[in-house]
Order: structure tokens, then C-alpha cells, then sequence
């Protein structure tokens, strides 16, 4: 049963917490690991500098004919595999960048310490507010010491933090936060919102399909919950249309990103549209799926490298069948996407450390993870001490993966019998 939310400044004080611990911790370790050579962190973020060329190309540039991580299409002119969503997020941070950049006497050319520090800042902040979003979103479906369990284990426990610490430049920790923003405020939408709250699910839900086209999934949890609500699919439209100033301004902020995006593509291609990976011949073999290795392979598997949610996806299971409220819309969402990664013809998504692509996910996920610890914190303290305790080892076990990241045997060439030899390092403690 679904357990209302009451605003109180016991409730916002947690959140702020919460905002500033995850805030703190991935900007320090940001910055204890890429801080000390900004060149290696623009350079060897790989796909991260595809998603921030936009900010250099655009606003010092000022030429998006030949960026540095494109395809070449025609004469003198390469497409990007990447669009401009991710730097959507990150421009207020690259302009204060740029700005103290000239104040201090920096080149100025995009690539400096400032923006290096500011990119840094930029993830570590909507790794923030997505695990506070997380924790108001699973807090609707459970109480809030589960809530803030659930988010605490996933941000430790997977490779959210590697994605928030170690390749801070990847979409994903973007994406999390607008994924479960968007969640977020299509159930605020449903309950009768408020205008901030129209424009933010518009405007999330036209960027997290622009960042990542798979997120096209998570629109199914809006119309199951709309669609399963006391007022129906009508109900929740009639909220929006009630709404008229902010859905206008919500349409027009949402449609703005995307019309860029097109006319980037026409200005390369002479298509609206147009899907970079195309052109290197890249795609989906639909007969050939394997979402087994998507789960359990030792190159990038997700349960191997994010065994947390295990327990998490059993929980789940059973309250899927049970019908419990989200717990349908978020089972189809995880094996929709799993389903639809595992026919890409790289399905272990190249160089990463964990299925990279679920992280995206992260926010829902957080509402099955506050039923399983709702159901250990309701159990006895020999139950709870073992939970601990296997907790501890899950988080001790991802950090020690994440110690020992080697990109060749984690993503392309790796076996269980060196993995399994990872783990027995770990579990030594070394």
C-alpha cells in the first residue's frame, strides 16, 4: 500500500543530508582520482568526451562541423554519436567554468582545470539530487527508514559510484537523475500537481529519451500508474491540461532540445534525423539476443558485478505477482530494456565496469530495494545482524571490483576463473 508523503522539515533536513553526503563523497574521490591531470580526465573518459564536446564545440568553438569523438558522413563534415543531452545538464556548469576560467587567466578553451573541476562538481550534484529523488520516490511505496537504506545500498553497493567517481563525464548518473525525476513527477502529476511540477516531467521525459533512446521504456511507468489510479489515464491528463501556463512552457523548454538536436542532424546529414551508430554500422541482431549474458556473463555481467540486487530482483518477483502497486510497471521496464541491450550487436556495452545501462534505471529500482530492507527491519536481530553483515560484504566487495578494475578483463577478454581470483584478493583483503 502506497504511504503518503507529508512535507516536514524533519523530511527535508534528511534529504539535505542526504543530498551532502552523496555530494561529498563523489566530488572528493572525483577529484582524488582525475583531479591531478585534467588532460587525462577530459581524454581518457572515452564516450564522456563524446557527451561534453557539445560545450567546447558550441560556445568557444563555435563549429559543430568535425568535433573530436564523430563519424565523418561527408566532406568536411562528421556526425556525433552522441547527442546534446548531457550537456544540456552540464552548461550552467561549464559557463561558470568558462567564467572563472578567463577571471583567473586560464586559456580558456574547454578543456582547462576549471572545467574539469566543473564537470566533476556537475555529476556529483545530480548523483545528489537522483539519490534524493530516489528516496522520495521509493519512500511513496515504503517507510522512510527503508527508503533511505535502499538508496544508501545502491549508491555503495553497484556501480552507480563508479559512474559518479571514476567516469563522472558517461551519461548514466545523468540520465539516473533524469529517469527518476521524471518518475517522480508523473506521480505528482497523477495526484494533481503543482506547475513546477508539469514542466519538470515534460521537460525530463524529452531529455532522458534524447540522452538515451532505450529510456523510452520508462514512459510505461507514467500510464501504468495514471492508468491504475483512482482517477485513470483521464484523470491524469485532465491534471495536465488543468495546467494550461506551465504545460505551454513545459512543451516549449521540452521541444527546444530537440529541435537543436534536429537541426544539427540536417546541418551534418540533410536529415531531421539522423542515428550516428548508423553510419559506423552499428546495430541491433534481434535474432540473436542473450540477456543471460547481459545478467550473469563475467564480462559486464550485471549480477556479477552488482550481485546487491539479487535479493533486490527476488523481492520484486514476488511482488509482481502479488500486484503490488509499481512493482508490474518496473519488473516490465527492467526486462524491456534488458531485452532490448542484449540484441545490440556490443551487448556487453564495451568498456565499463557493471552493466552500464541499467544504471539508468537506479531510481525505480530503489522501490523494490525499500521492500527488502522494510522486511529485514521488520524480522528479528539475528536476521538483521546477518542482512548487515551481508550488506557490508556487498559494498565492501564493489569497492574492492572497482579497486581492481582492469578494462580488458572486466569488458572484453574476462573469464570466472579471474574473476572468481579478483574476488579471493578481495576477500583476503588485499
Amino acid at each position: 500500500m502506497e504511504v503518503p508523503m507529508t512535507w516536514n522539515p524533519g523530511r527535508h533536513f534528511v534529504e539535505w543530508m542526504l543530498f551532502l553526503l552523496v555530494f561529498v563523497i563523489s566530488f572528493h574521490d572525483a577529484w582524488v582520482i582525475g583531479g591531478g591531470n585534467t588532460y587525462d580526465f577530459f581524454w581518457c573518459s572515452w564516450d564522456g568526451l563524446g557527451y561534453y564536446q557539445w560545450l567546447p564545440a558550441a560556445c568557444i568553438d563555435r563549429n559543430l562541423d568535425w568535433m573530436i569523438w564523430t563519424y565523418p558522413v561527408a566532406e568536411g563534415r562528421a556526425i556525433s554519436l552522441f547527442t546534446l543531452g548531457v550537456a544540456c545538464l552540464q552548461l550552467p556548469f561549464f559557463l561558470a567554468a568558462h567564467g572563472l576560467a578567463l577571471f583567473f587567466g586560464y586559456p580558456a578553451m574547454g578543456f582547462d582545470p576549471p572545467y574539469a573541476v566543473a564537470m566533476m562538481a556537475a555529476t556529483a550534484t545530480y548523483a545528489g539530487m537522483g539519490v534524493v529523488l530516489a528516496y522520495r520516490l521509493a519512500a511513496r511505496f515504503a517507510d522512510r527508514t527503508s527508503a533511505l537504506l535502499a538508496v544508501l545500498a545502491i549508491y555503495g553497493g553497484s556501480n552507480l559510484f563508479f559512474y559518479a567517481v571514476h567516469q563522472p563525464l558517461m551519461s548514466h548518473v545523468y540520465s539516473f537523475f533524469l529517469v527518476t525525476l521524471f518518475c517522480w513527477t508523473a506521480l505528482r502529476v497523477i495526484d494533481g500537481p503543482k506547475g513546477a511540477d508539469v514542466v519538470l516531467f515534460l521537460v525530463s521525459g524529452a531529455l532522458l529519451v534524447l540522452v538515451r533512446q532505450v529510456n523510452v521504456f520508462v514512459f510505461a511507468f507514467p500510464f501504468w500508474m495514471a492508468w491504475t489510479s483512482p482517477g485513470g489515464l483521464c484523470g491524469a491528463c485532465g491534471n495536465l491540461v488543468r495546467r494550461r501556463g506551465p504545460l505551454i512552457l513545459g512543451i516549449l523548454l521540452a521541444s527546444l532540445p530537440w529541435i537543436l538536436q534536429s537541426m544539427y542532424w540536417h546541418h551534418i546529414t540533410g536529415h531531421w534525423y539522423a542515428n550516428g551508430y548508423a553510419y559506423k554500422q552499428e546495430f541491433f541482431e534481434f535474432g540473436k539476443m542473450v540477456p543471460g549474458m547481459v545478467l550473469f556473463s563475467p564480462r559486464n555481467g550485471w549480477f556479477v558485478y552488482s550481485p546487491i540486487f539479487l535479493p533486490m530482483m527476488a523481492i520484486l518477483l514476488v511482488h509482481a505477482w502479488r500486484n503490488t502497486a509499481t512493482a508490474r510497471p518496473v519488473l516490465l521496464i527492467f526486462l524491456l530494456t534488458v531485452l532490448l541491450y542484449s540484441a545490440w550487436w556490443c551487448w556487453w556495452l564495451g568498456g565499463a565496469y557493471g552493466y552500464r545501462g541499467l544504471v539508468d534505471l537506479y531510481g525505480l529500482f530503489a522501490i523494490p530495494m525499500a521492500w527488502l530492507f522494510r522486511s529485514v527491519v521488520r524480522r528479528t536481530w539475528a536476521v538483521r545482524v546477518v542482512a548487515a553483515l551481508c550488506l557490508w560484504a556487498l559494498v565492501s566487495l564493489n569497492f574492492g571490483m572497482m579497486r581492481h578494475y582492469e578494462f580488458y578483463l572486466y569488458s572484453e577478454y574476462g573469464h570466472w576463473p579471474e574473476i572468481l581470483a579478483i574476488v579471493g584478493k578481495i576477500a583476503a583483503g588485499n
